[in-house]
């Protein structure tokens, strides 16, 4: 039977996949997916045609995939879910006419969550700082209302070594709105191979720690440690939240504890 599949791989490795992810890909004809991600799923390719593609590829990968299709059964393969700042959307706006399924998939966001305790226990939202597609006005506009509102953030697509302005606009934006104390992590090829975890605050962070691969998790203000886990408690909300002191970056990077293992890839 053709149709499409739009799949999500997950953070990493193949115990966050699901039973799904991996049937869908076992049983396509064709795989098309970004290298990297196609590689996120080797260990399931035998006989597939597979059609590698490269960044900045995306919308001719869609409308491949998509022509693909109507003749063929496919798998779109994208790491986390494909759904949240994946291929999903940009996929199905031109997929009318195909049968499709979307197979949902653990994001970064989740599995840097679990690795610190439950930081996204209460509301928090997710936002992507590339400004490849929207402008950086409209980002900054969307992050302003999300510091002012206190929720966790999950931080997308923050920095490379070339596009780093994005980042450091967004850092002071949040330092504008929230306490500089506010527990921050960046979460580094979270459950793959080199995964790191560094601990900061708003006022200690180090942008150079922050890449491409990295998700950065900005505490909400529920938030509170309870050893070595980050938990968030609703009760804990304010009623009107609190206007937070004049936050000066610290001139050097602190040591950032150990990050605790807690029993495999999340």
């Amino acid at each position: 039977m053709s149709g499409l599949w739009i799949v999500g791989l997950g953070p990493g490795g193949p115990e966050h996949r699901t039973a799904a992810a991996e049937r869908a890909v076992r049983e396509a004809e064709v795989v098309v997916g970004y290298g990297p991600y196609v590689d996120q799923c080797a260990d399931l390719l035998g006989e597939q045609e597979v059609v590698r593609g490269k960044m900045g590829e995306e919308l001719a990968r869609a409308r491949e995939a998509v022509e693909r299709a109507k003749s063929a059964r496919v798998a779109l393969v994208s790491s986390g879910d494909a759904g949240v700042h994946g291929m999903a959307a940009r996929t199905l706006a031109m997929a009318e006419g195909i049968d499709v399924t979307v197979v949902p998939g653990v994001t970064a966001a989740l599995a840097t969550a679990a690795r610190l305790g439950a930081p996204l226990a209460d509301d928090w939202a997710t936002l992507s700082l590339s400004d490849l597609h929207l402008s950086l006005e409209t980002v900054e506009r969307r992050l302003t209302g999300l510091a002012m509102s206190g929720v966790a953030l999950a931080l997308y697509n923050p920095r490379s070594k070339t596009r780093t302005e994005p980042f450091d606009r967004a850092l002071a934006i949040l330092r504008q709105h929230r306490p500089g104390d506010t527990p921050v992590v960046v979460a580094t090829d979270v459950a793959r191979a080199g995964e790191t975890l560094e601990h900061a605050t708003l006022a200690t962070l180090d942008p150079s720690t922050v890449t491409m691969r990295s998700l950065v998790l900005v505490a909400g203000e529920t938030a509170m440690w309870s050893g070595e886990w980050l938990v968030a408690l609703r009760d804990l909300a304010p009623i009107t939240a609190a206007t937070p002191a004049p936050v000066t970056p610290a001139a050097a990077p602190p040591t950032a504890p150990a990050s605790p293992a807690h029993g495999g890839a999340a």
